[in-house]
């Protein structure tokens, strides 16, 4: 669903003085933002918040036609975060490579435009920004979160690692959501497992935590109990699996859309590690394929394929084609 072009329309029928057609598509986005991903909290700040709104641009460039002086290079920084958004990367990289004009001394920026550039397949020039931005800012967590999927896309896992295992070095020890996520990451489930005990204490009811908990457990060969998951919300179809309330092919015909799929798969063969090592190599690789590499199942996954023997092609510039390729031909 295209929530940009919901509340386009919305905006269209509101001019056109149709006030409760508008408010239902205005209502529509909002619905169904709520229900997306977010951003992981490992990630970097504007990265995690994917909420935003053709409106919210449109403020912001209309304060840029009215002073696009060098006062204006924070609002060319937050509208390009908008866009990153609303997965318009190449919109982005236009307002942070001005922001970067406008003030070259703010090396924070190359963080962003390093994301634009890898939400485009652009990921060695992309790792040219961070390389910078890294070397800049040795103490910041976020440019090496960004460096590290950047380098697994271009098939450098070891330096990868090395980028989240500073990581962890730099995020405080409160930060347990974050800290669980580079875990699971690297495919690190015990440890993994500490933190996200920790990071459920503070929001039971996040179900992601549950998911990746669950996880963990059931990659460790422990005992999982039984207990009550939305199977109408997603992951809640992905928890019910675990919980022997729903079979593969449930949880697959749940996965509407390639992330989800990509997720599905990666639980699947989480599933069946312990009795066919063989099928859960096929299917993490088919998760690996279809992921984009900034989620946590992408990196999961190709751990979990390195330890198999089984290596993947590094990402190439037309990623995003080909894992709706993959996924259509997974769908017949």
């Amino acid at each position: 669903m295209c929530f940009p072009a919901l509340e386009e329309h919305g905006r269209i029928l509101d001019r056109l003085g149709q006030r409760d057609a508008a408010i239902a598509e205005y209502d529509a986005a909002r619905r169904g933002r709520q229900l997306l991903k977010r951003g992981m909290p490992d990630r970097p700040f504007f990265m995690r918040h994917r909420s935003t709104s053709v409106a919210e641009i449109e403020g912001y460039t209309n304060v840029l036609r009215a002073d696009s002086s060098k006062k204006g290079v924070f609002v060319h920084v937050a509208r390009g975060h908008a866009y990153l958004a609303l997965r318009l990367p190449r919109l982005a990289l236009l307002d942070y490579d001005t922001a970067l004009r406008l003030a070259p001394k703010e090396t924070g920026l190359l963080v962003a435009r390093g994301e634009a550039l890898a939400a485009l397949g652009y990921h060695r020039e992309a790792l040219r920004a961070l390389d910078r931005a890294v070397a800049e800012r040795r103490q910041d967590p976020d440019a090496l979160s960004s460096r590290a999927f950047v380098r697994l896309a271009v098939g450098r896992v070891a330096e990868a690692d090395a980028d989240w295992s500073r990581q962890l070095e730099l995020l405080p020890p409160e930060r347990h959501e974050a800290r669980a996520c580079v875990l699971l990451r690297l495919a690190n489930y015990e440890m993994a497992l500490n933190e996200l005990e920790r990071a459920i204490e503070g929001k039971p009811g996040d179900p992601y935590l549950q998911l990746y908990f669950l996880t963990s457990l059931r990659r460790l060969g422990r005992s999982i109990q039984a207990g009550s998951a939305a199977i109408e919300t997603w992951p809640g179809p992905l928890i019910a699996l675990h919980q022997g309330k729903l079979d593969a092919n449930e949880a697959l015909q749940r996965a509407d859309n390639a992330e989800r799929r990509a997720e599905a798969l990666f639980q699947l063969g989480v599933l069946v590690y312990d009795h066919d090592r063989a099928e859960a190599g096929r299917l993490w690789k088919q998760a690996c394929e279809i992921a984009p590499p900034d989620t946590i199942e992408h990196a999961a996954a190709r751990h979990e394929i390195e330890r198999l023997r089984i290596v993947p092609q590094p990402i190439s510039r037309g990623h995003a084609t080909e894992r709706e390729t993959i996924l259509m031909a997974v769908t017949k």
